[in-house]
């Protein structure tokens, strides 16, 4: 059956944000000592795809070069690691900056040049899983699951099933922060699902996974942003962890922002990106399709480029509900075997033009 797809001309402003703590970043500090100016926000008018296999929005992003990677570092800090007893932890919490040699795999940051694509402008929902679900159970997966794929999958997310057996003690689940339908609501990013989930339900909506490149394009924009509204840090504007609750979850220097887990997608508008995709930080960390490489920067080409041909972990951006706000940055990478599955841990999708 052939897509149809309904073009419409919106105009958005520019923000979005959050992250994942997955893997192998240091501790949760600042960035830089000095942080550079606020870029302006570039007059955008996003064209939009309404596209009807999953009920889903596409953002069209034009053929463009744009700004990838991390170049923050404290001048005083050493390109290598630090030698014991040369810097005490207490100074390096004063500077309050990454070291040199952090990040090594945002490095070096460079230009890119990528051909047009359209990427969805949230998270793919719980509701429109179901859908995929609802084709799986008709037909199986064999039209769409990866090569790959270990046997006997149903692509049911982890946490719609009975994740936790504590949860049918009452003492128990009157004191817990979640119960058995804290991931399942209709609006809610799908989590719990692993990167063949991800791969199968691209290809059943006539898609795929982004590229990190793509990714972090539709992130940041094409000024280096650090996170998808811009290079200072403001609370409210994603979710991420935080204190959670109370009427002014909203206000301004409060680390507030209403949700424990994930929030519905599209909650937090002011932290929409400068292509118009909301929840680029935080919310749910999302799978691409991108093989993980340390130095993938050094040694992929500069044009459309993707991970290497092949690896043991794929690669994942964004961060989560639970993640600090230098975890959320529009560069961070994180990395998972296919198979792996947490709560914090989604997807979207983006399509060739």
């Amino acid at each position: 059956m052939k897509t149809l797809l309904t073009v419409i001309v919106v105009i958005l402003g520019a923000a979005a944000g959050s992250a994942l703590l997955l893997n192998h970043h240091p501790s949760p500090v600042a960035l830089v000592a000095t942080t550079p100016a606020q870029p302006p926000r570039p007059v955008i008018k996003p064209v939009e795809l309404h596209y009807a296999v999953d009920d889903s929005v596409m953002v069209v992003i034009p053929a463009l070069e744009f700004t990838m990677g991390t170049a923050d570092a404290h001048p005083d800090f050493p390109a290598s690691r630090l030698v014991p007893g040369k810097v005490k932890p207490t100074e390096i919490k004063l500077v309050r900056a990454w070291e040199g040699w952090a990040l090594e795999d945002e490095r070096p940051q460079r230009t890119v040049r990528l051909r047009a694509f359209a990427i969805d402008r949230y998270e793919v929902t719980n509701a429109q899983y179901r859908k995929f679900l609802a084709a799986v159970a008709r037909h199986g997966d064999a039209a769409w699951a990866h090569p790959d794929q270990p046997k006997g999958r149903d692509h049911t997310p982890r946490y719609w099933k009975d994740f936790n057996p504590l949860l049918h003690d009452p003492w128990y689940a009157r004191l817990a922060q979640y119960n058995a339908t804290t991931f399942t609501g209709d609006t809610l990013p799908v989590v719990g699902v692993d990167w063949f989930d991800a791969y199968a339900y691209a290809k059943w909506a006539g898609k795929r996974l982004p590229t990190e490149a793509e990714w972090e394009c539709a992130a940041r924009g094409q000024d280096g942003r650090r996170w998808p509204w811009g290079n200072e840090w403001s609370w409210g504007l994603c979710n991420i962890v935080g204190e959670k609750f109370g009427a002014d979850v909203r206000a301004k220097g409060r680390e507030k922002d209403g949700y424990i887990y994930p929030a519905p997608v599209g909650t937090y508008p002011a932290g929409r990106s400068p292509f118009g995709c909301d929840d680029m930080a935080g919310n749910a960390a999302e799978w691409v399709g991108d093989w993980y490489a340390a130095d993938a920067y050094r040694t992929v080409p500069a044009e459309n480029p993707r991970g290497p041909e092949t690896g043991t972990e794929r690669v994942v951006r964004g961060g989560s509900s639970q993640n600090y706000a230098s975890y959320v940055r529009c560069a961070v990478r994180f990395h998972h075997e296919p198979d792996f599955k947490t709560f914090i841990l989604g997807f979207r999708c983006a399509k060739d033009l």
